[in-house]
């Protein structure tokens, strides 16, 4: 018997044939290229000499520099920004952490977080060193605050209930937990060199050693030695356009951190040969990006006067029930109809009694908080052009340029279900709903990265790993940049994380033999 093909099924074998054809062409390409990488020679005069350094500010940078030092090592930090931006996202983080109460529950809720997409031992001594963390802070002289919130942000997930939160003497933000770590670096005599960018790493090509790295100063190339290791903390890659467009399931997406973390750090070590994990992982909230600003506004409601709309005037989600680390997921809905994310930019829609609540963004944290004060009744806004608004449905639609119909008819149910008290599309609580009266008020509101997890790959020990698994020799890394939280984020998650692997890296390398 002869089987005839139609030629929808031609069509798809040629395309699987083809697709294979062109994915094994751009991988032998891709590793072509790798291996063609200039990789920088050891020089024969060095510009700096020390014994561990240290590339980045932030939590991570910090608790490696005063860990290594107090074990006898000589630092040397490379911080990208100039000094009154240094500390990167940590610096204008909500300088919040949590701590587990116990080992095993610590364990359990770190593992479903991560959702096997981090090894055990890693998690394991991540749970062990956050037990310590916080006697650790108190002999800084800070004062560990229970917070009370976020605790835990997944409580369906097991071991949840260990989950504590903290801060610094009752305060959030402000760099209130930054500022004092970073004066026990200025307290140990520990050299920053400022506006100084890493740019390769050098490596013994005998050896793999990592014996130094590369750096640009102004308009001059300088040379670091390294004798025991060096320690990448220089964050991710909120704001690196190629890689988010690359690795992110939700494009394209805004910053609310330091504009200096562009990915340095992957890079660098993508070129010594190391492996990379969690690159799609990402903390996201929902922000307002002005032209004159780099980073967004981060964008939150005070009253339950608002619906989120789509570009096309619908609304999509229960609005008060997203998890605020993982705007995200809601948002990353692709139309392959239409070729787009039809959510991405979003529309807050709201009302007068809304906007005279308080400021839709507030300078608690984010990298525009020391920059720019939000108008307290949004005034301010409103008359920048940063928030839209209508006297009517129809000329709101009109000024953010969708289908006054669409919207007329969003509003109409939102304002009818919003009365009855039960939210029939989406399940929004009772409490959290009331109608929408003119006149009307939007604000055009994107993806906003707190920030990115992925990274050069590490293990335990908080060395860099290669694609065999196999450490890169006197090369660690901490913090965001190749974070271990795989899947979920709890609220605070990242700075205890930052803390306890600086350290573990900061002890690792000044234990180092030195090399000459």
């Amino acid at each position: 018997m002869i089987h005839t093909q139609s030629k929808k099924e031609v069509s798809r074998r040629r395309f699987l044939k083809g697709t294979a054809a062109m994915a094994s062409a751009a991988a032998t390409a891709g590793i072509l290229e790798a291996y063609q990488q200039p990789t920088p020679t050891i020089p024969e005069t060095w510009d700096k000499e020390t014994d561990v350094l240290v590339i980045g500010t932030g939590f991570a940078g910090l608790s490696t520099a005063i860990t290594a030092k107090d074990a006898g090592a000589e630092i040397l930090i490379l911080e990208k920004m100039a000094k009154k931006f240094e500390g990167g996202n940590s610096r204008v983080s909500g300088n919040m952490w949590w701590t587990p109460t116990n080992h095993t529950e610590g364990l359990e809720y770190i593992e479903a977080l991560c959702h096997g997409l981090t090894d055990k031992e890693c998690i394991q001594a991540l749970a062990e060193e956050m037990m310590q963390l916080n006697g650790w802070l108190e002999q800084l002289g800070i004062k560990p605050t229970r917070l009370g919130f976020f605790e835990p942000e997944h409580p369906e997930l097991p071991g949840s209930g260990c989950v504590r939160t903290w801060n610094n003497d009752g305060i959030s933000a402000q760099g209130k937990l930054w500022i004092p770590i970073r004066d026990q670096v200025e307290k140990r005599g520990i050299e920053i060199l400022y506006e100084t960018t890493a740019r390769d790493l050098i490596q013994s090509p005998k050896t793999r050693e990592i014996v130094g790295a590369h750096a640009v100063s102004g308009n001059s190339s300088i040379s670091i030695k390294a004798r025991r290791g060096v320690i990448l903390t220089c964050g991710g890659y909120e704001n690196d356009p190629r890689m988010k467009w690359d690795y992110l399931p939700v494009k394209p997406a805004m910053f609310l951190g330091t504009p200096g973390n562009t990915g340095d750090g992957i890079r660098m070590a993508q070129k010594i040969g190391a492996d990379l994990w969690h690159m799609t992982r990402l903390s996201c909230l929902i922000g307002f990006k002005a032209p004159e600003y780099e980073a967004a506004f981060w964008v939150a409601f005070l009253s339950e006067g608002f619906i989120f709309v789509d570009k096309y005037g619908r609304r999509f989600v229960n609005e008060a029930g997203i998890e605020i680390h993982e705007y995200y997921q809601e948002l990353s809905h692709f139309d392959i109809g239409k070729m787009e994310f039809p959510r991405v930019p979003l529309w807050a829609v709201f009302d007068e009694q809304t906007r005279r609540r308080g400021p839709l963004s507030r300078g608690t944290a984010g990298y525009n908080r020391d920059l720019y004060s939000w108008s307290l009744d949004n005034s301010a806004e409103i008359a920048k052009g940063w928030i839209l608004q209508g006297k009517t449905i129809a000329e709101l639609a009109s000024r953010i340029s969708t289908d006054p119909k669409a919207l007329e008819e969003t509003i109409t149910r939102f304002n009818r279900h919003a009365k009855a008290g039960k939210d029939e599309d989406f399940g929004r609580p009772r409490e959290d709903l009331r109608p929408l009266e003119p006149p009307f008020y939007a604000i055009q509101l994107w993806p906003a990265l707190i920030n990115t997890q992925g990274g050069p790959r590490r293990d335990k020990e908080s060395r860099v790993l290669d694609p065999d698994g196999k450490p890169v020799p006197r090369l660690y890394a901490a913090g965001e940049l190749g974070s271990i939280w795989g899947y979920l984020y709890q609220g605070a998650c990242n700075i205890g994380e930052a803390l306890v692997f600086g350290r573990i890296a900061g002890k690792n390398a000044a234990a180092e033999e030195p090399w000459s």
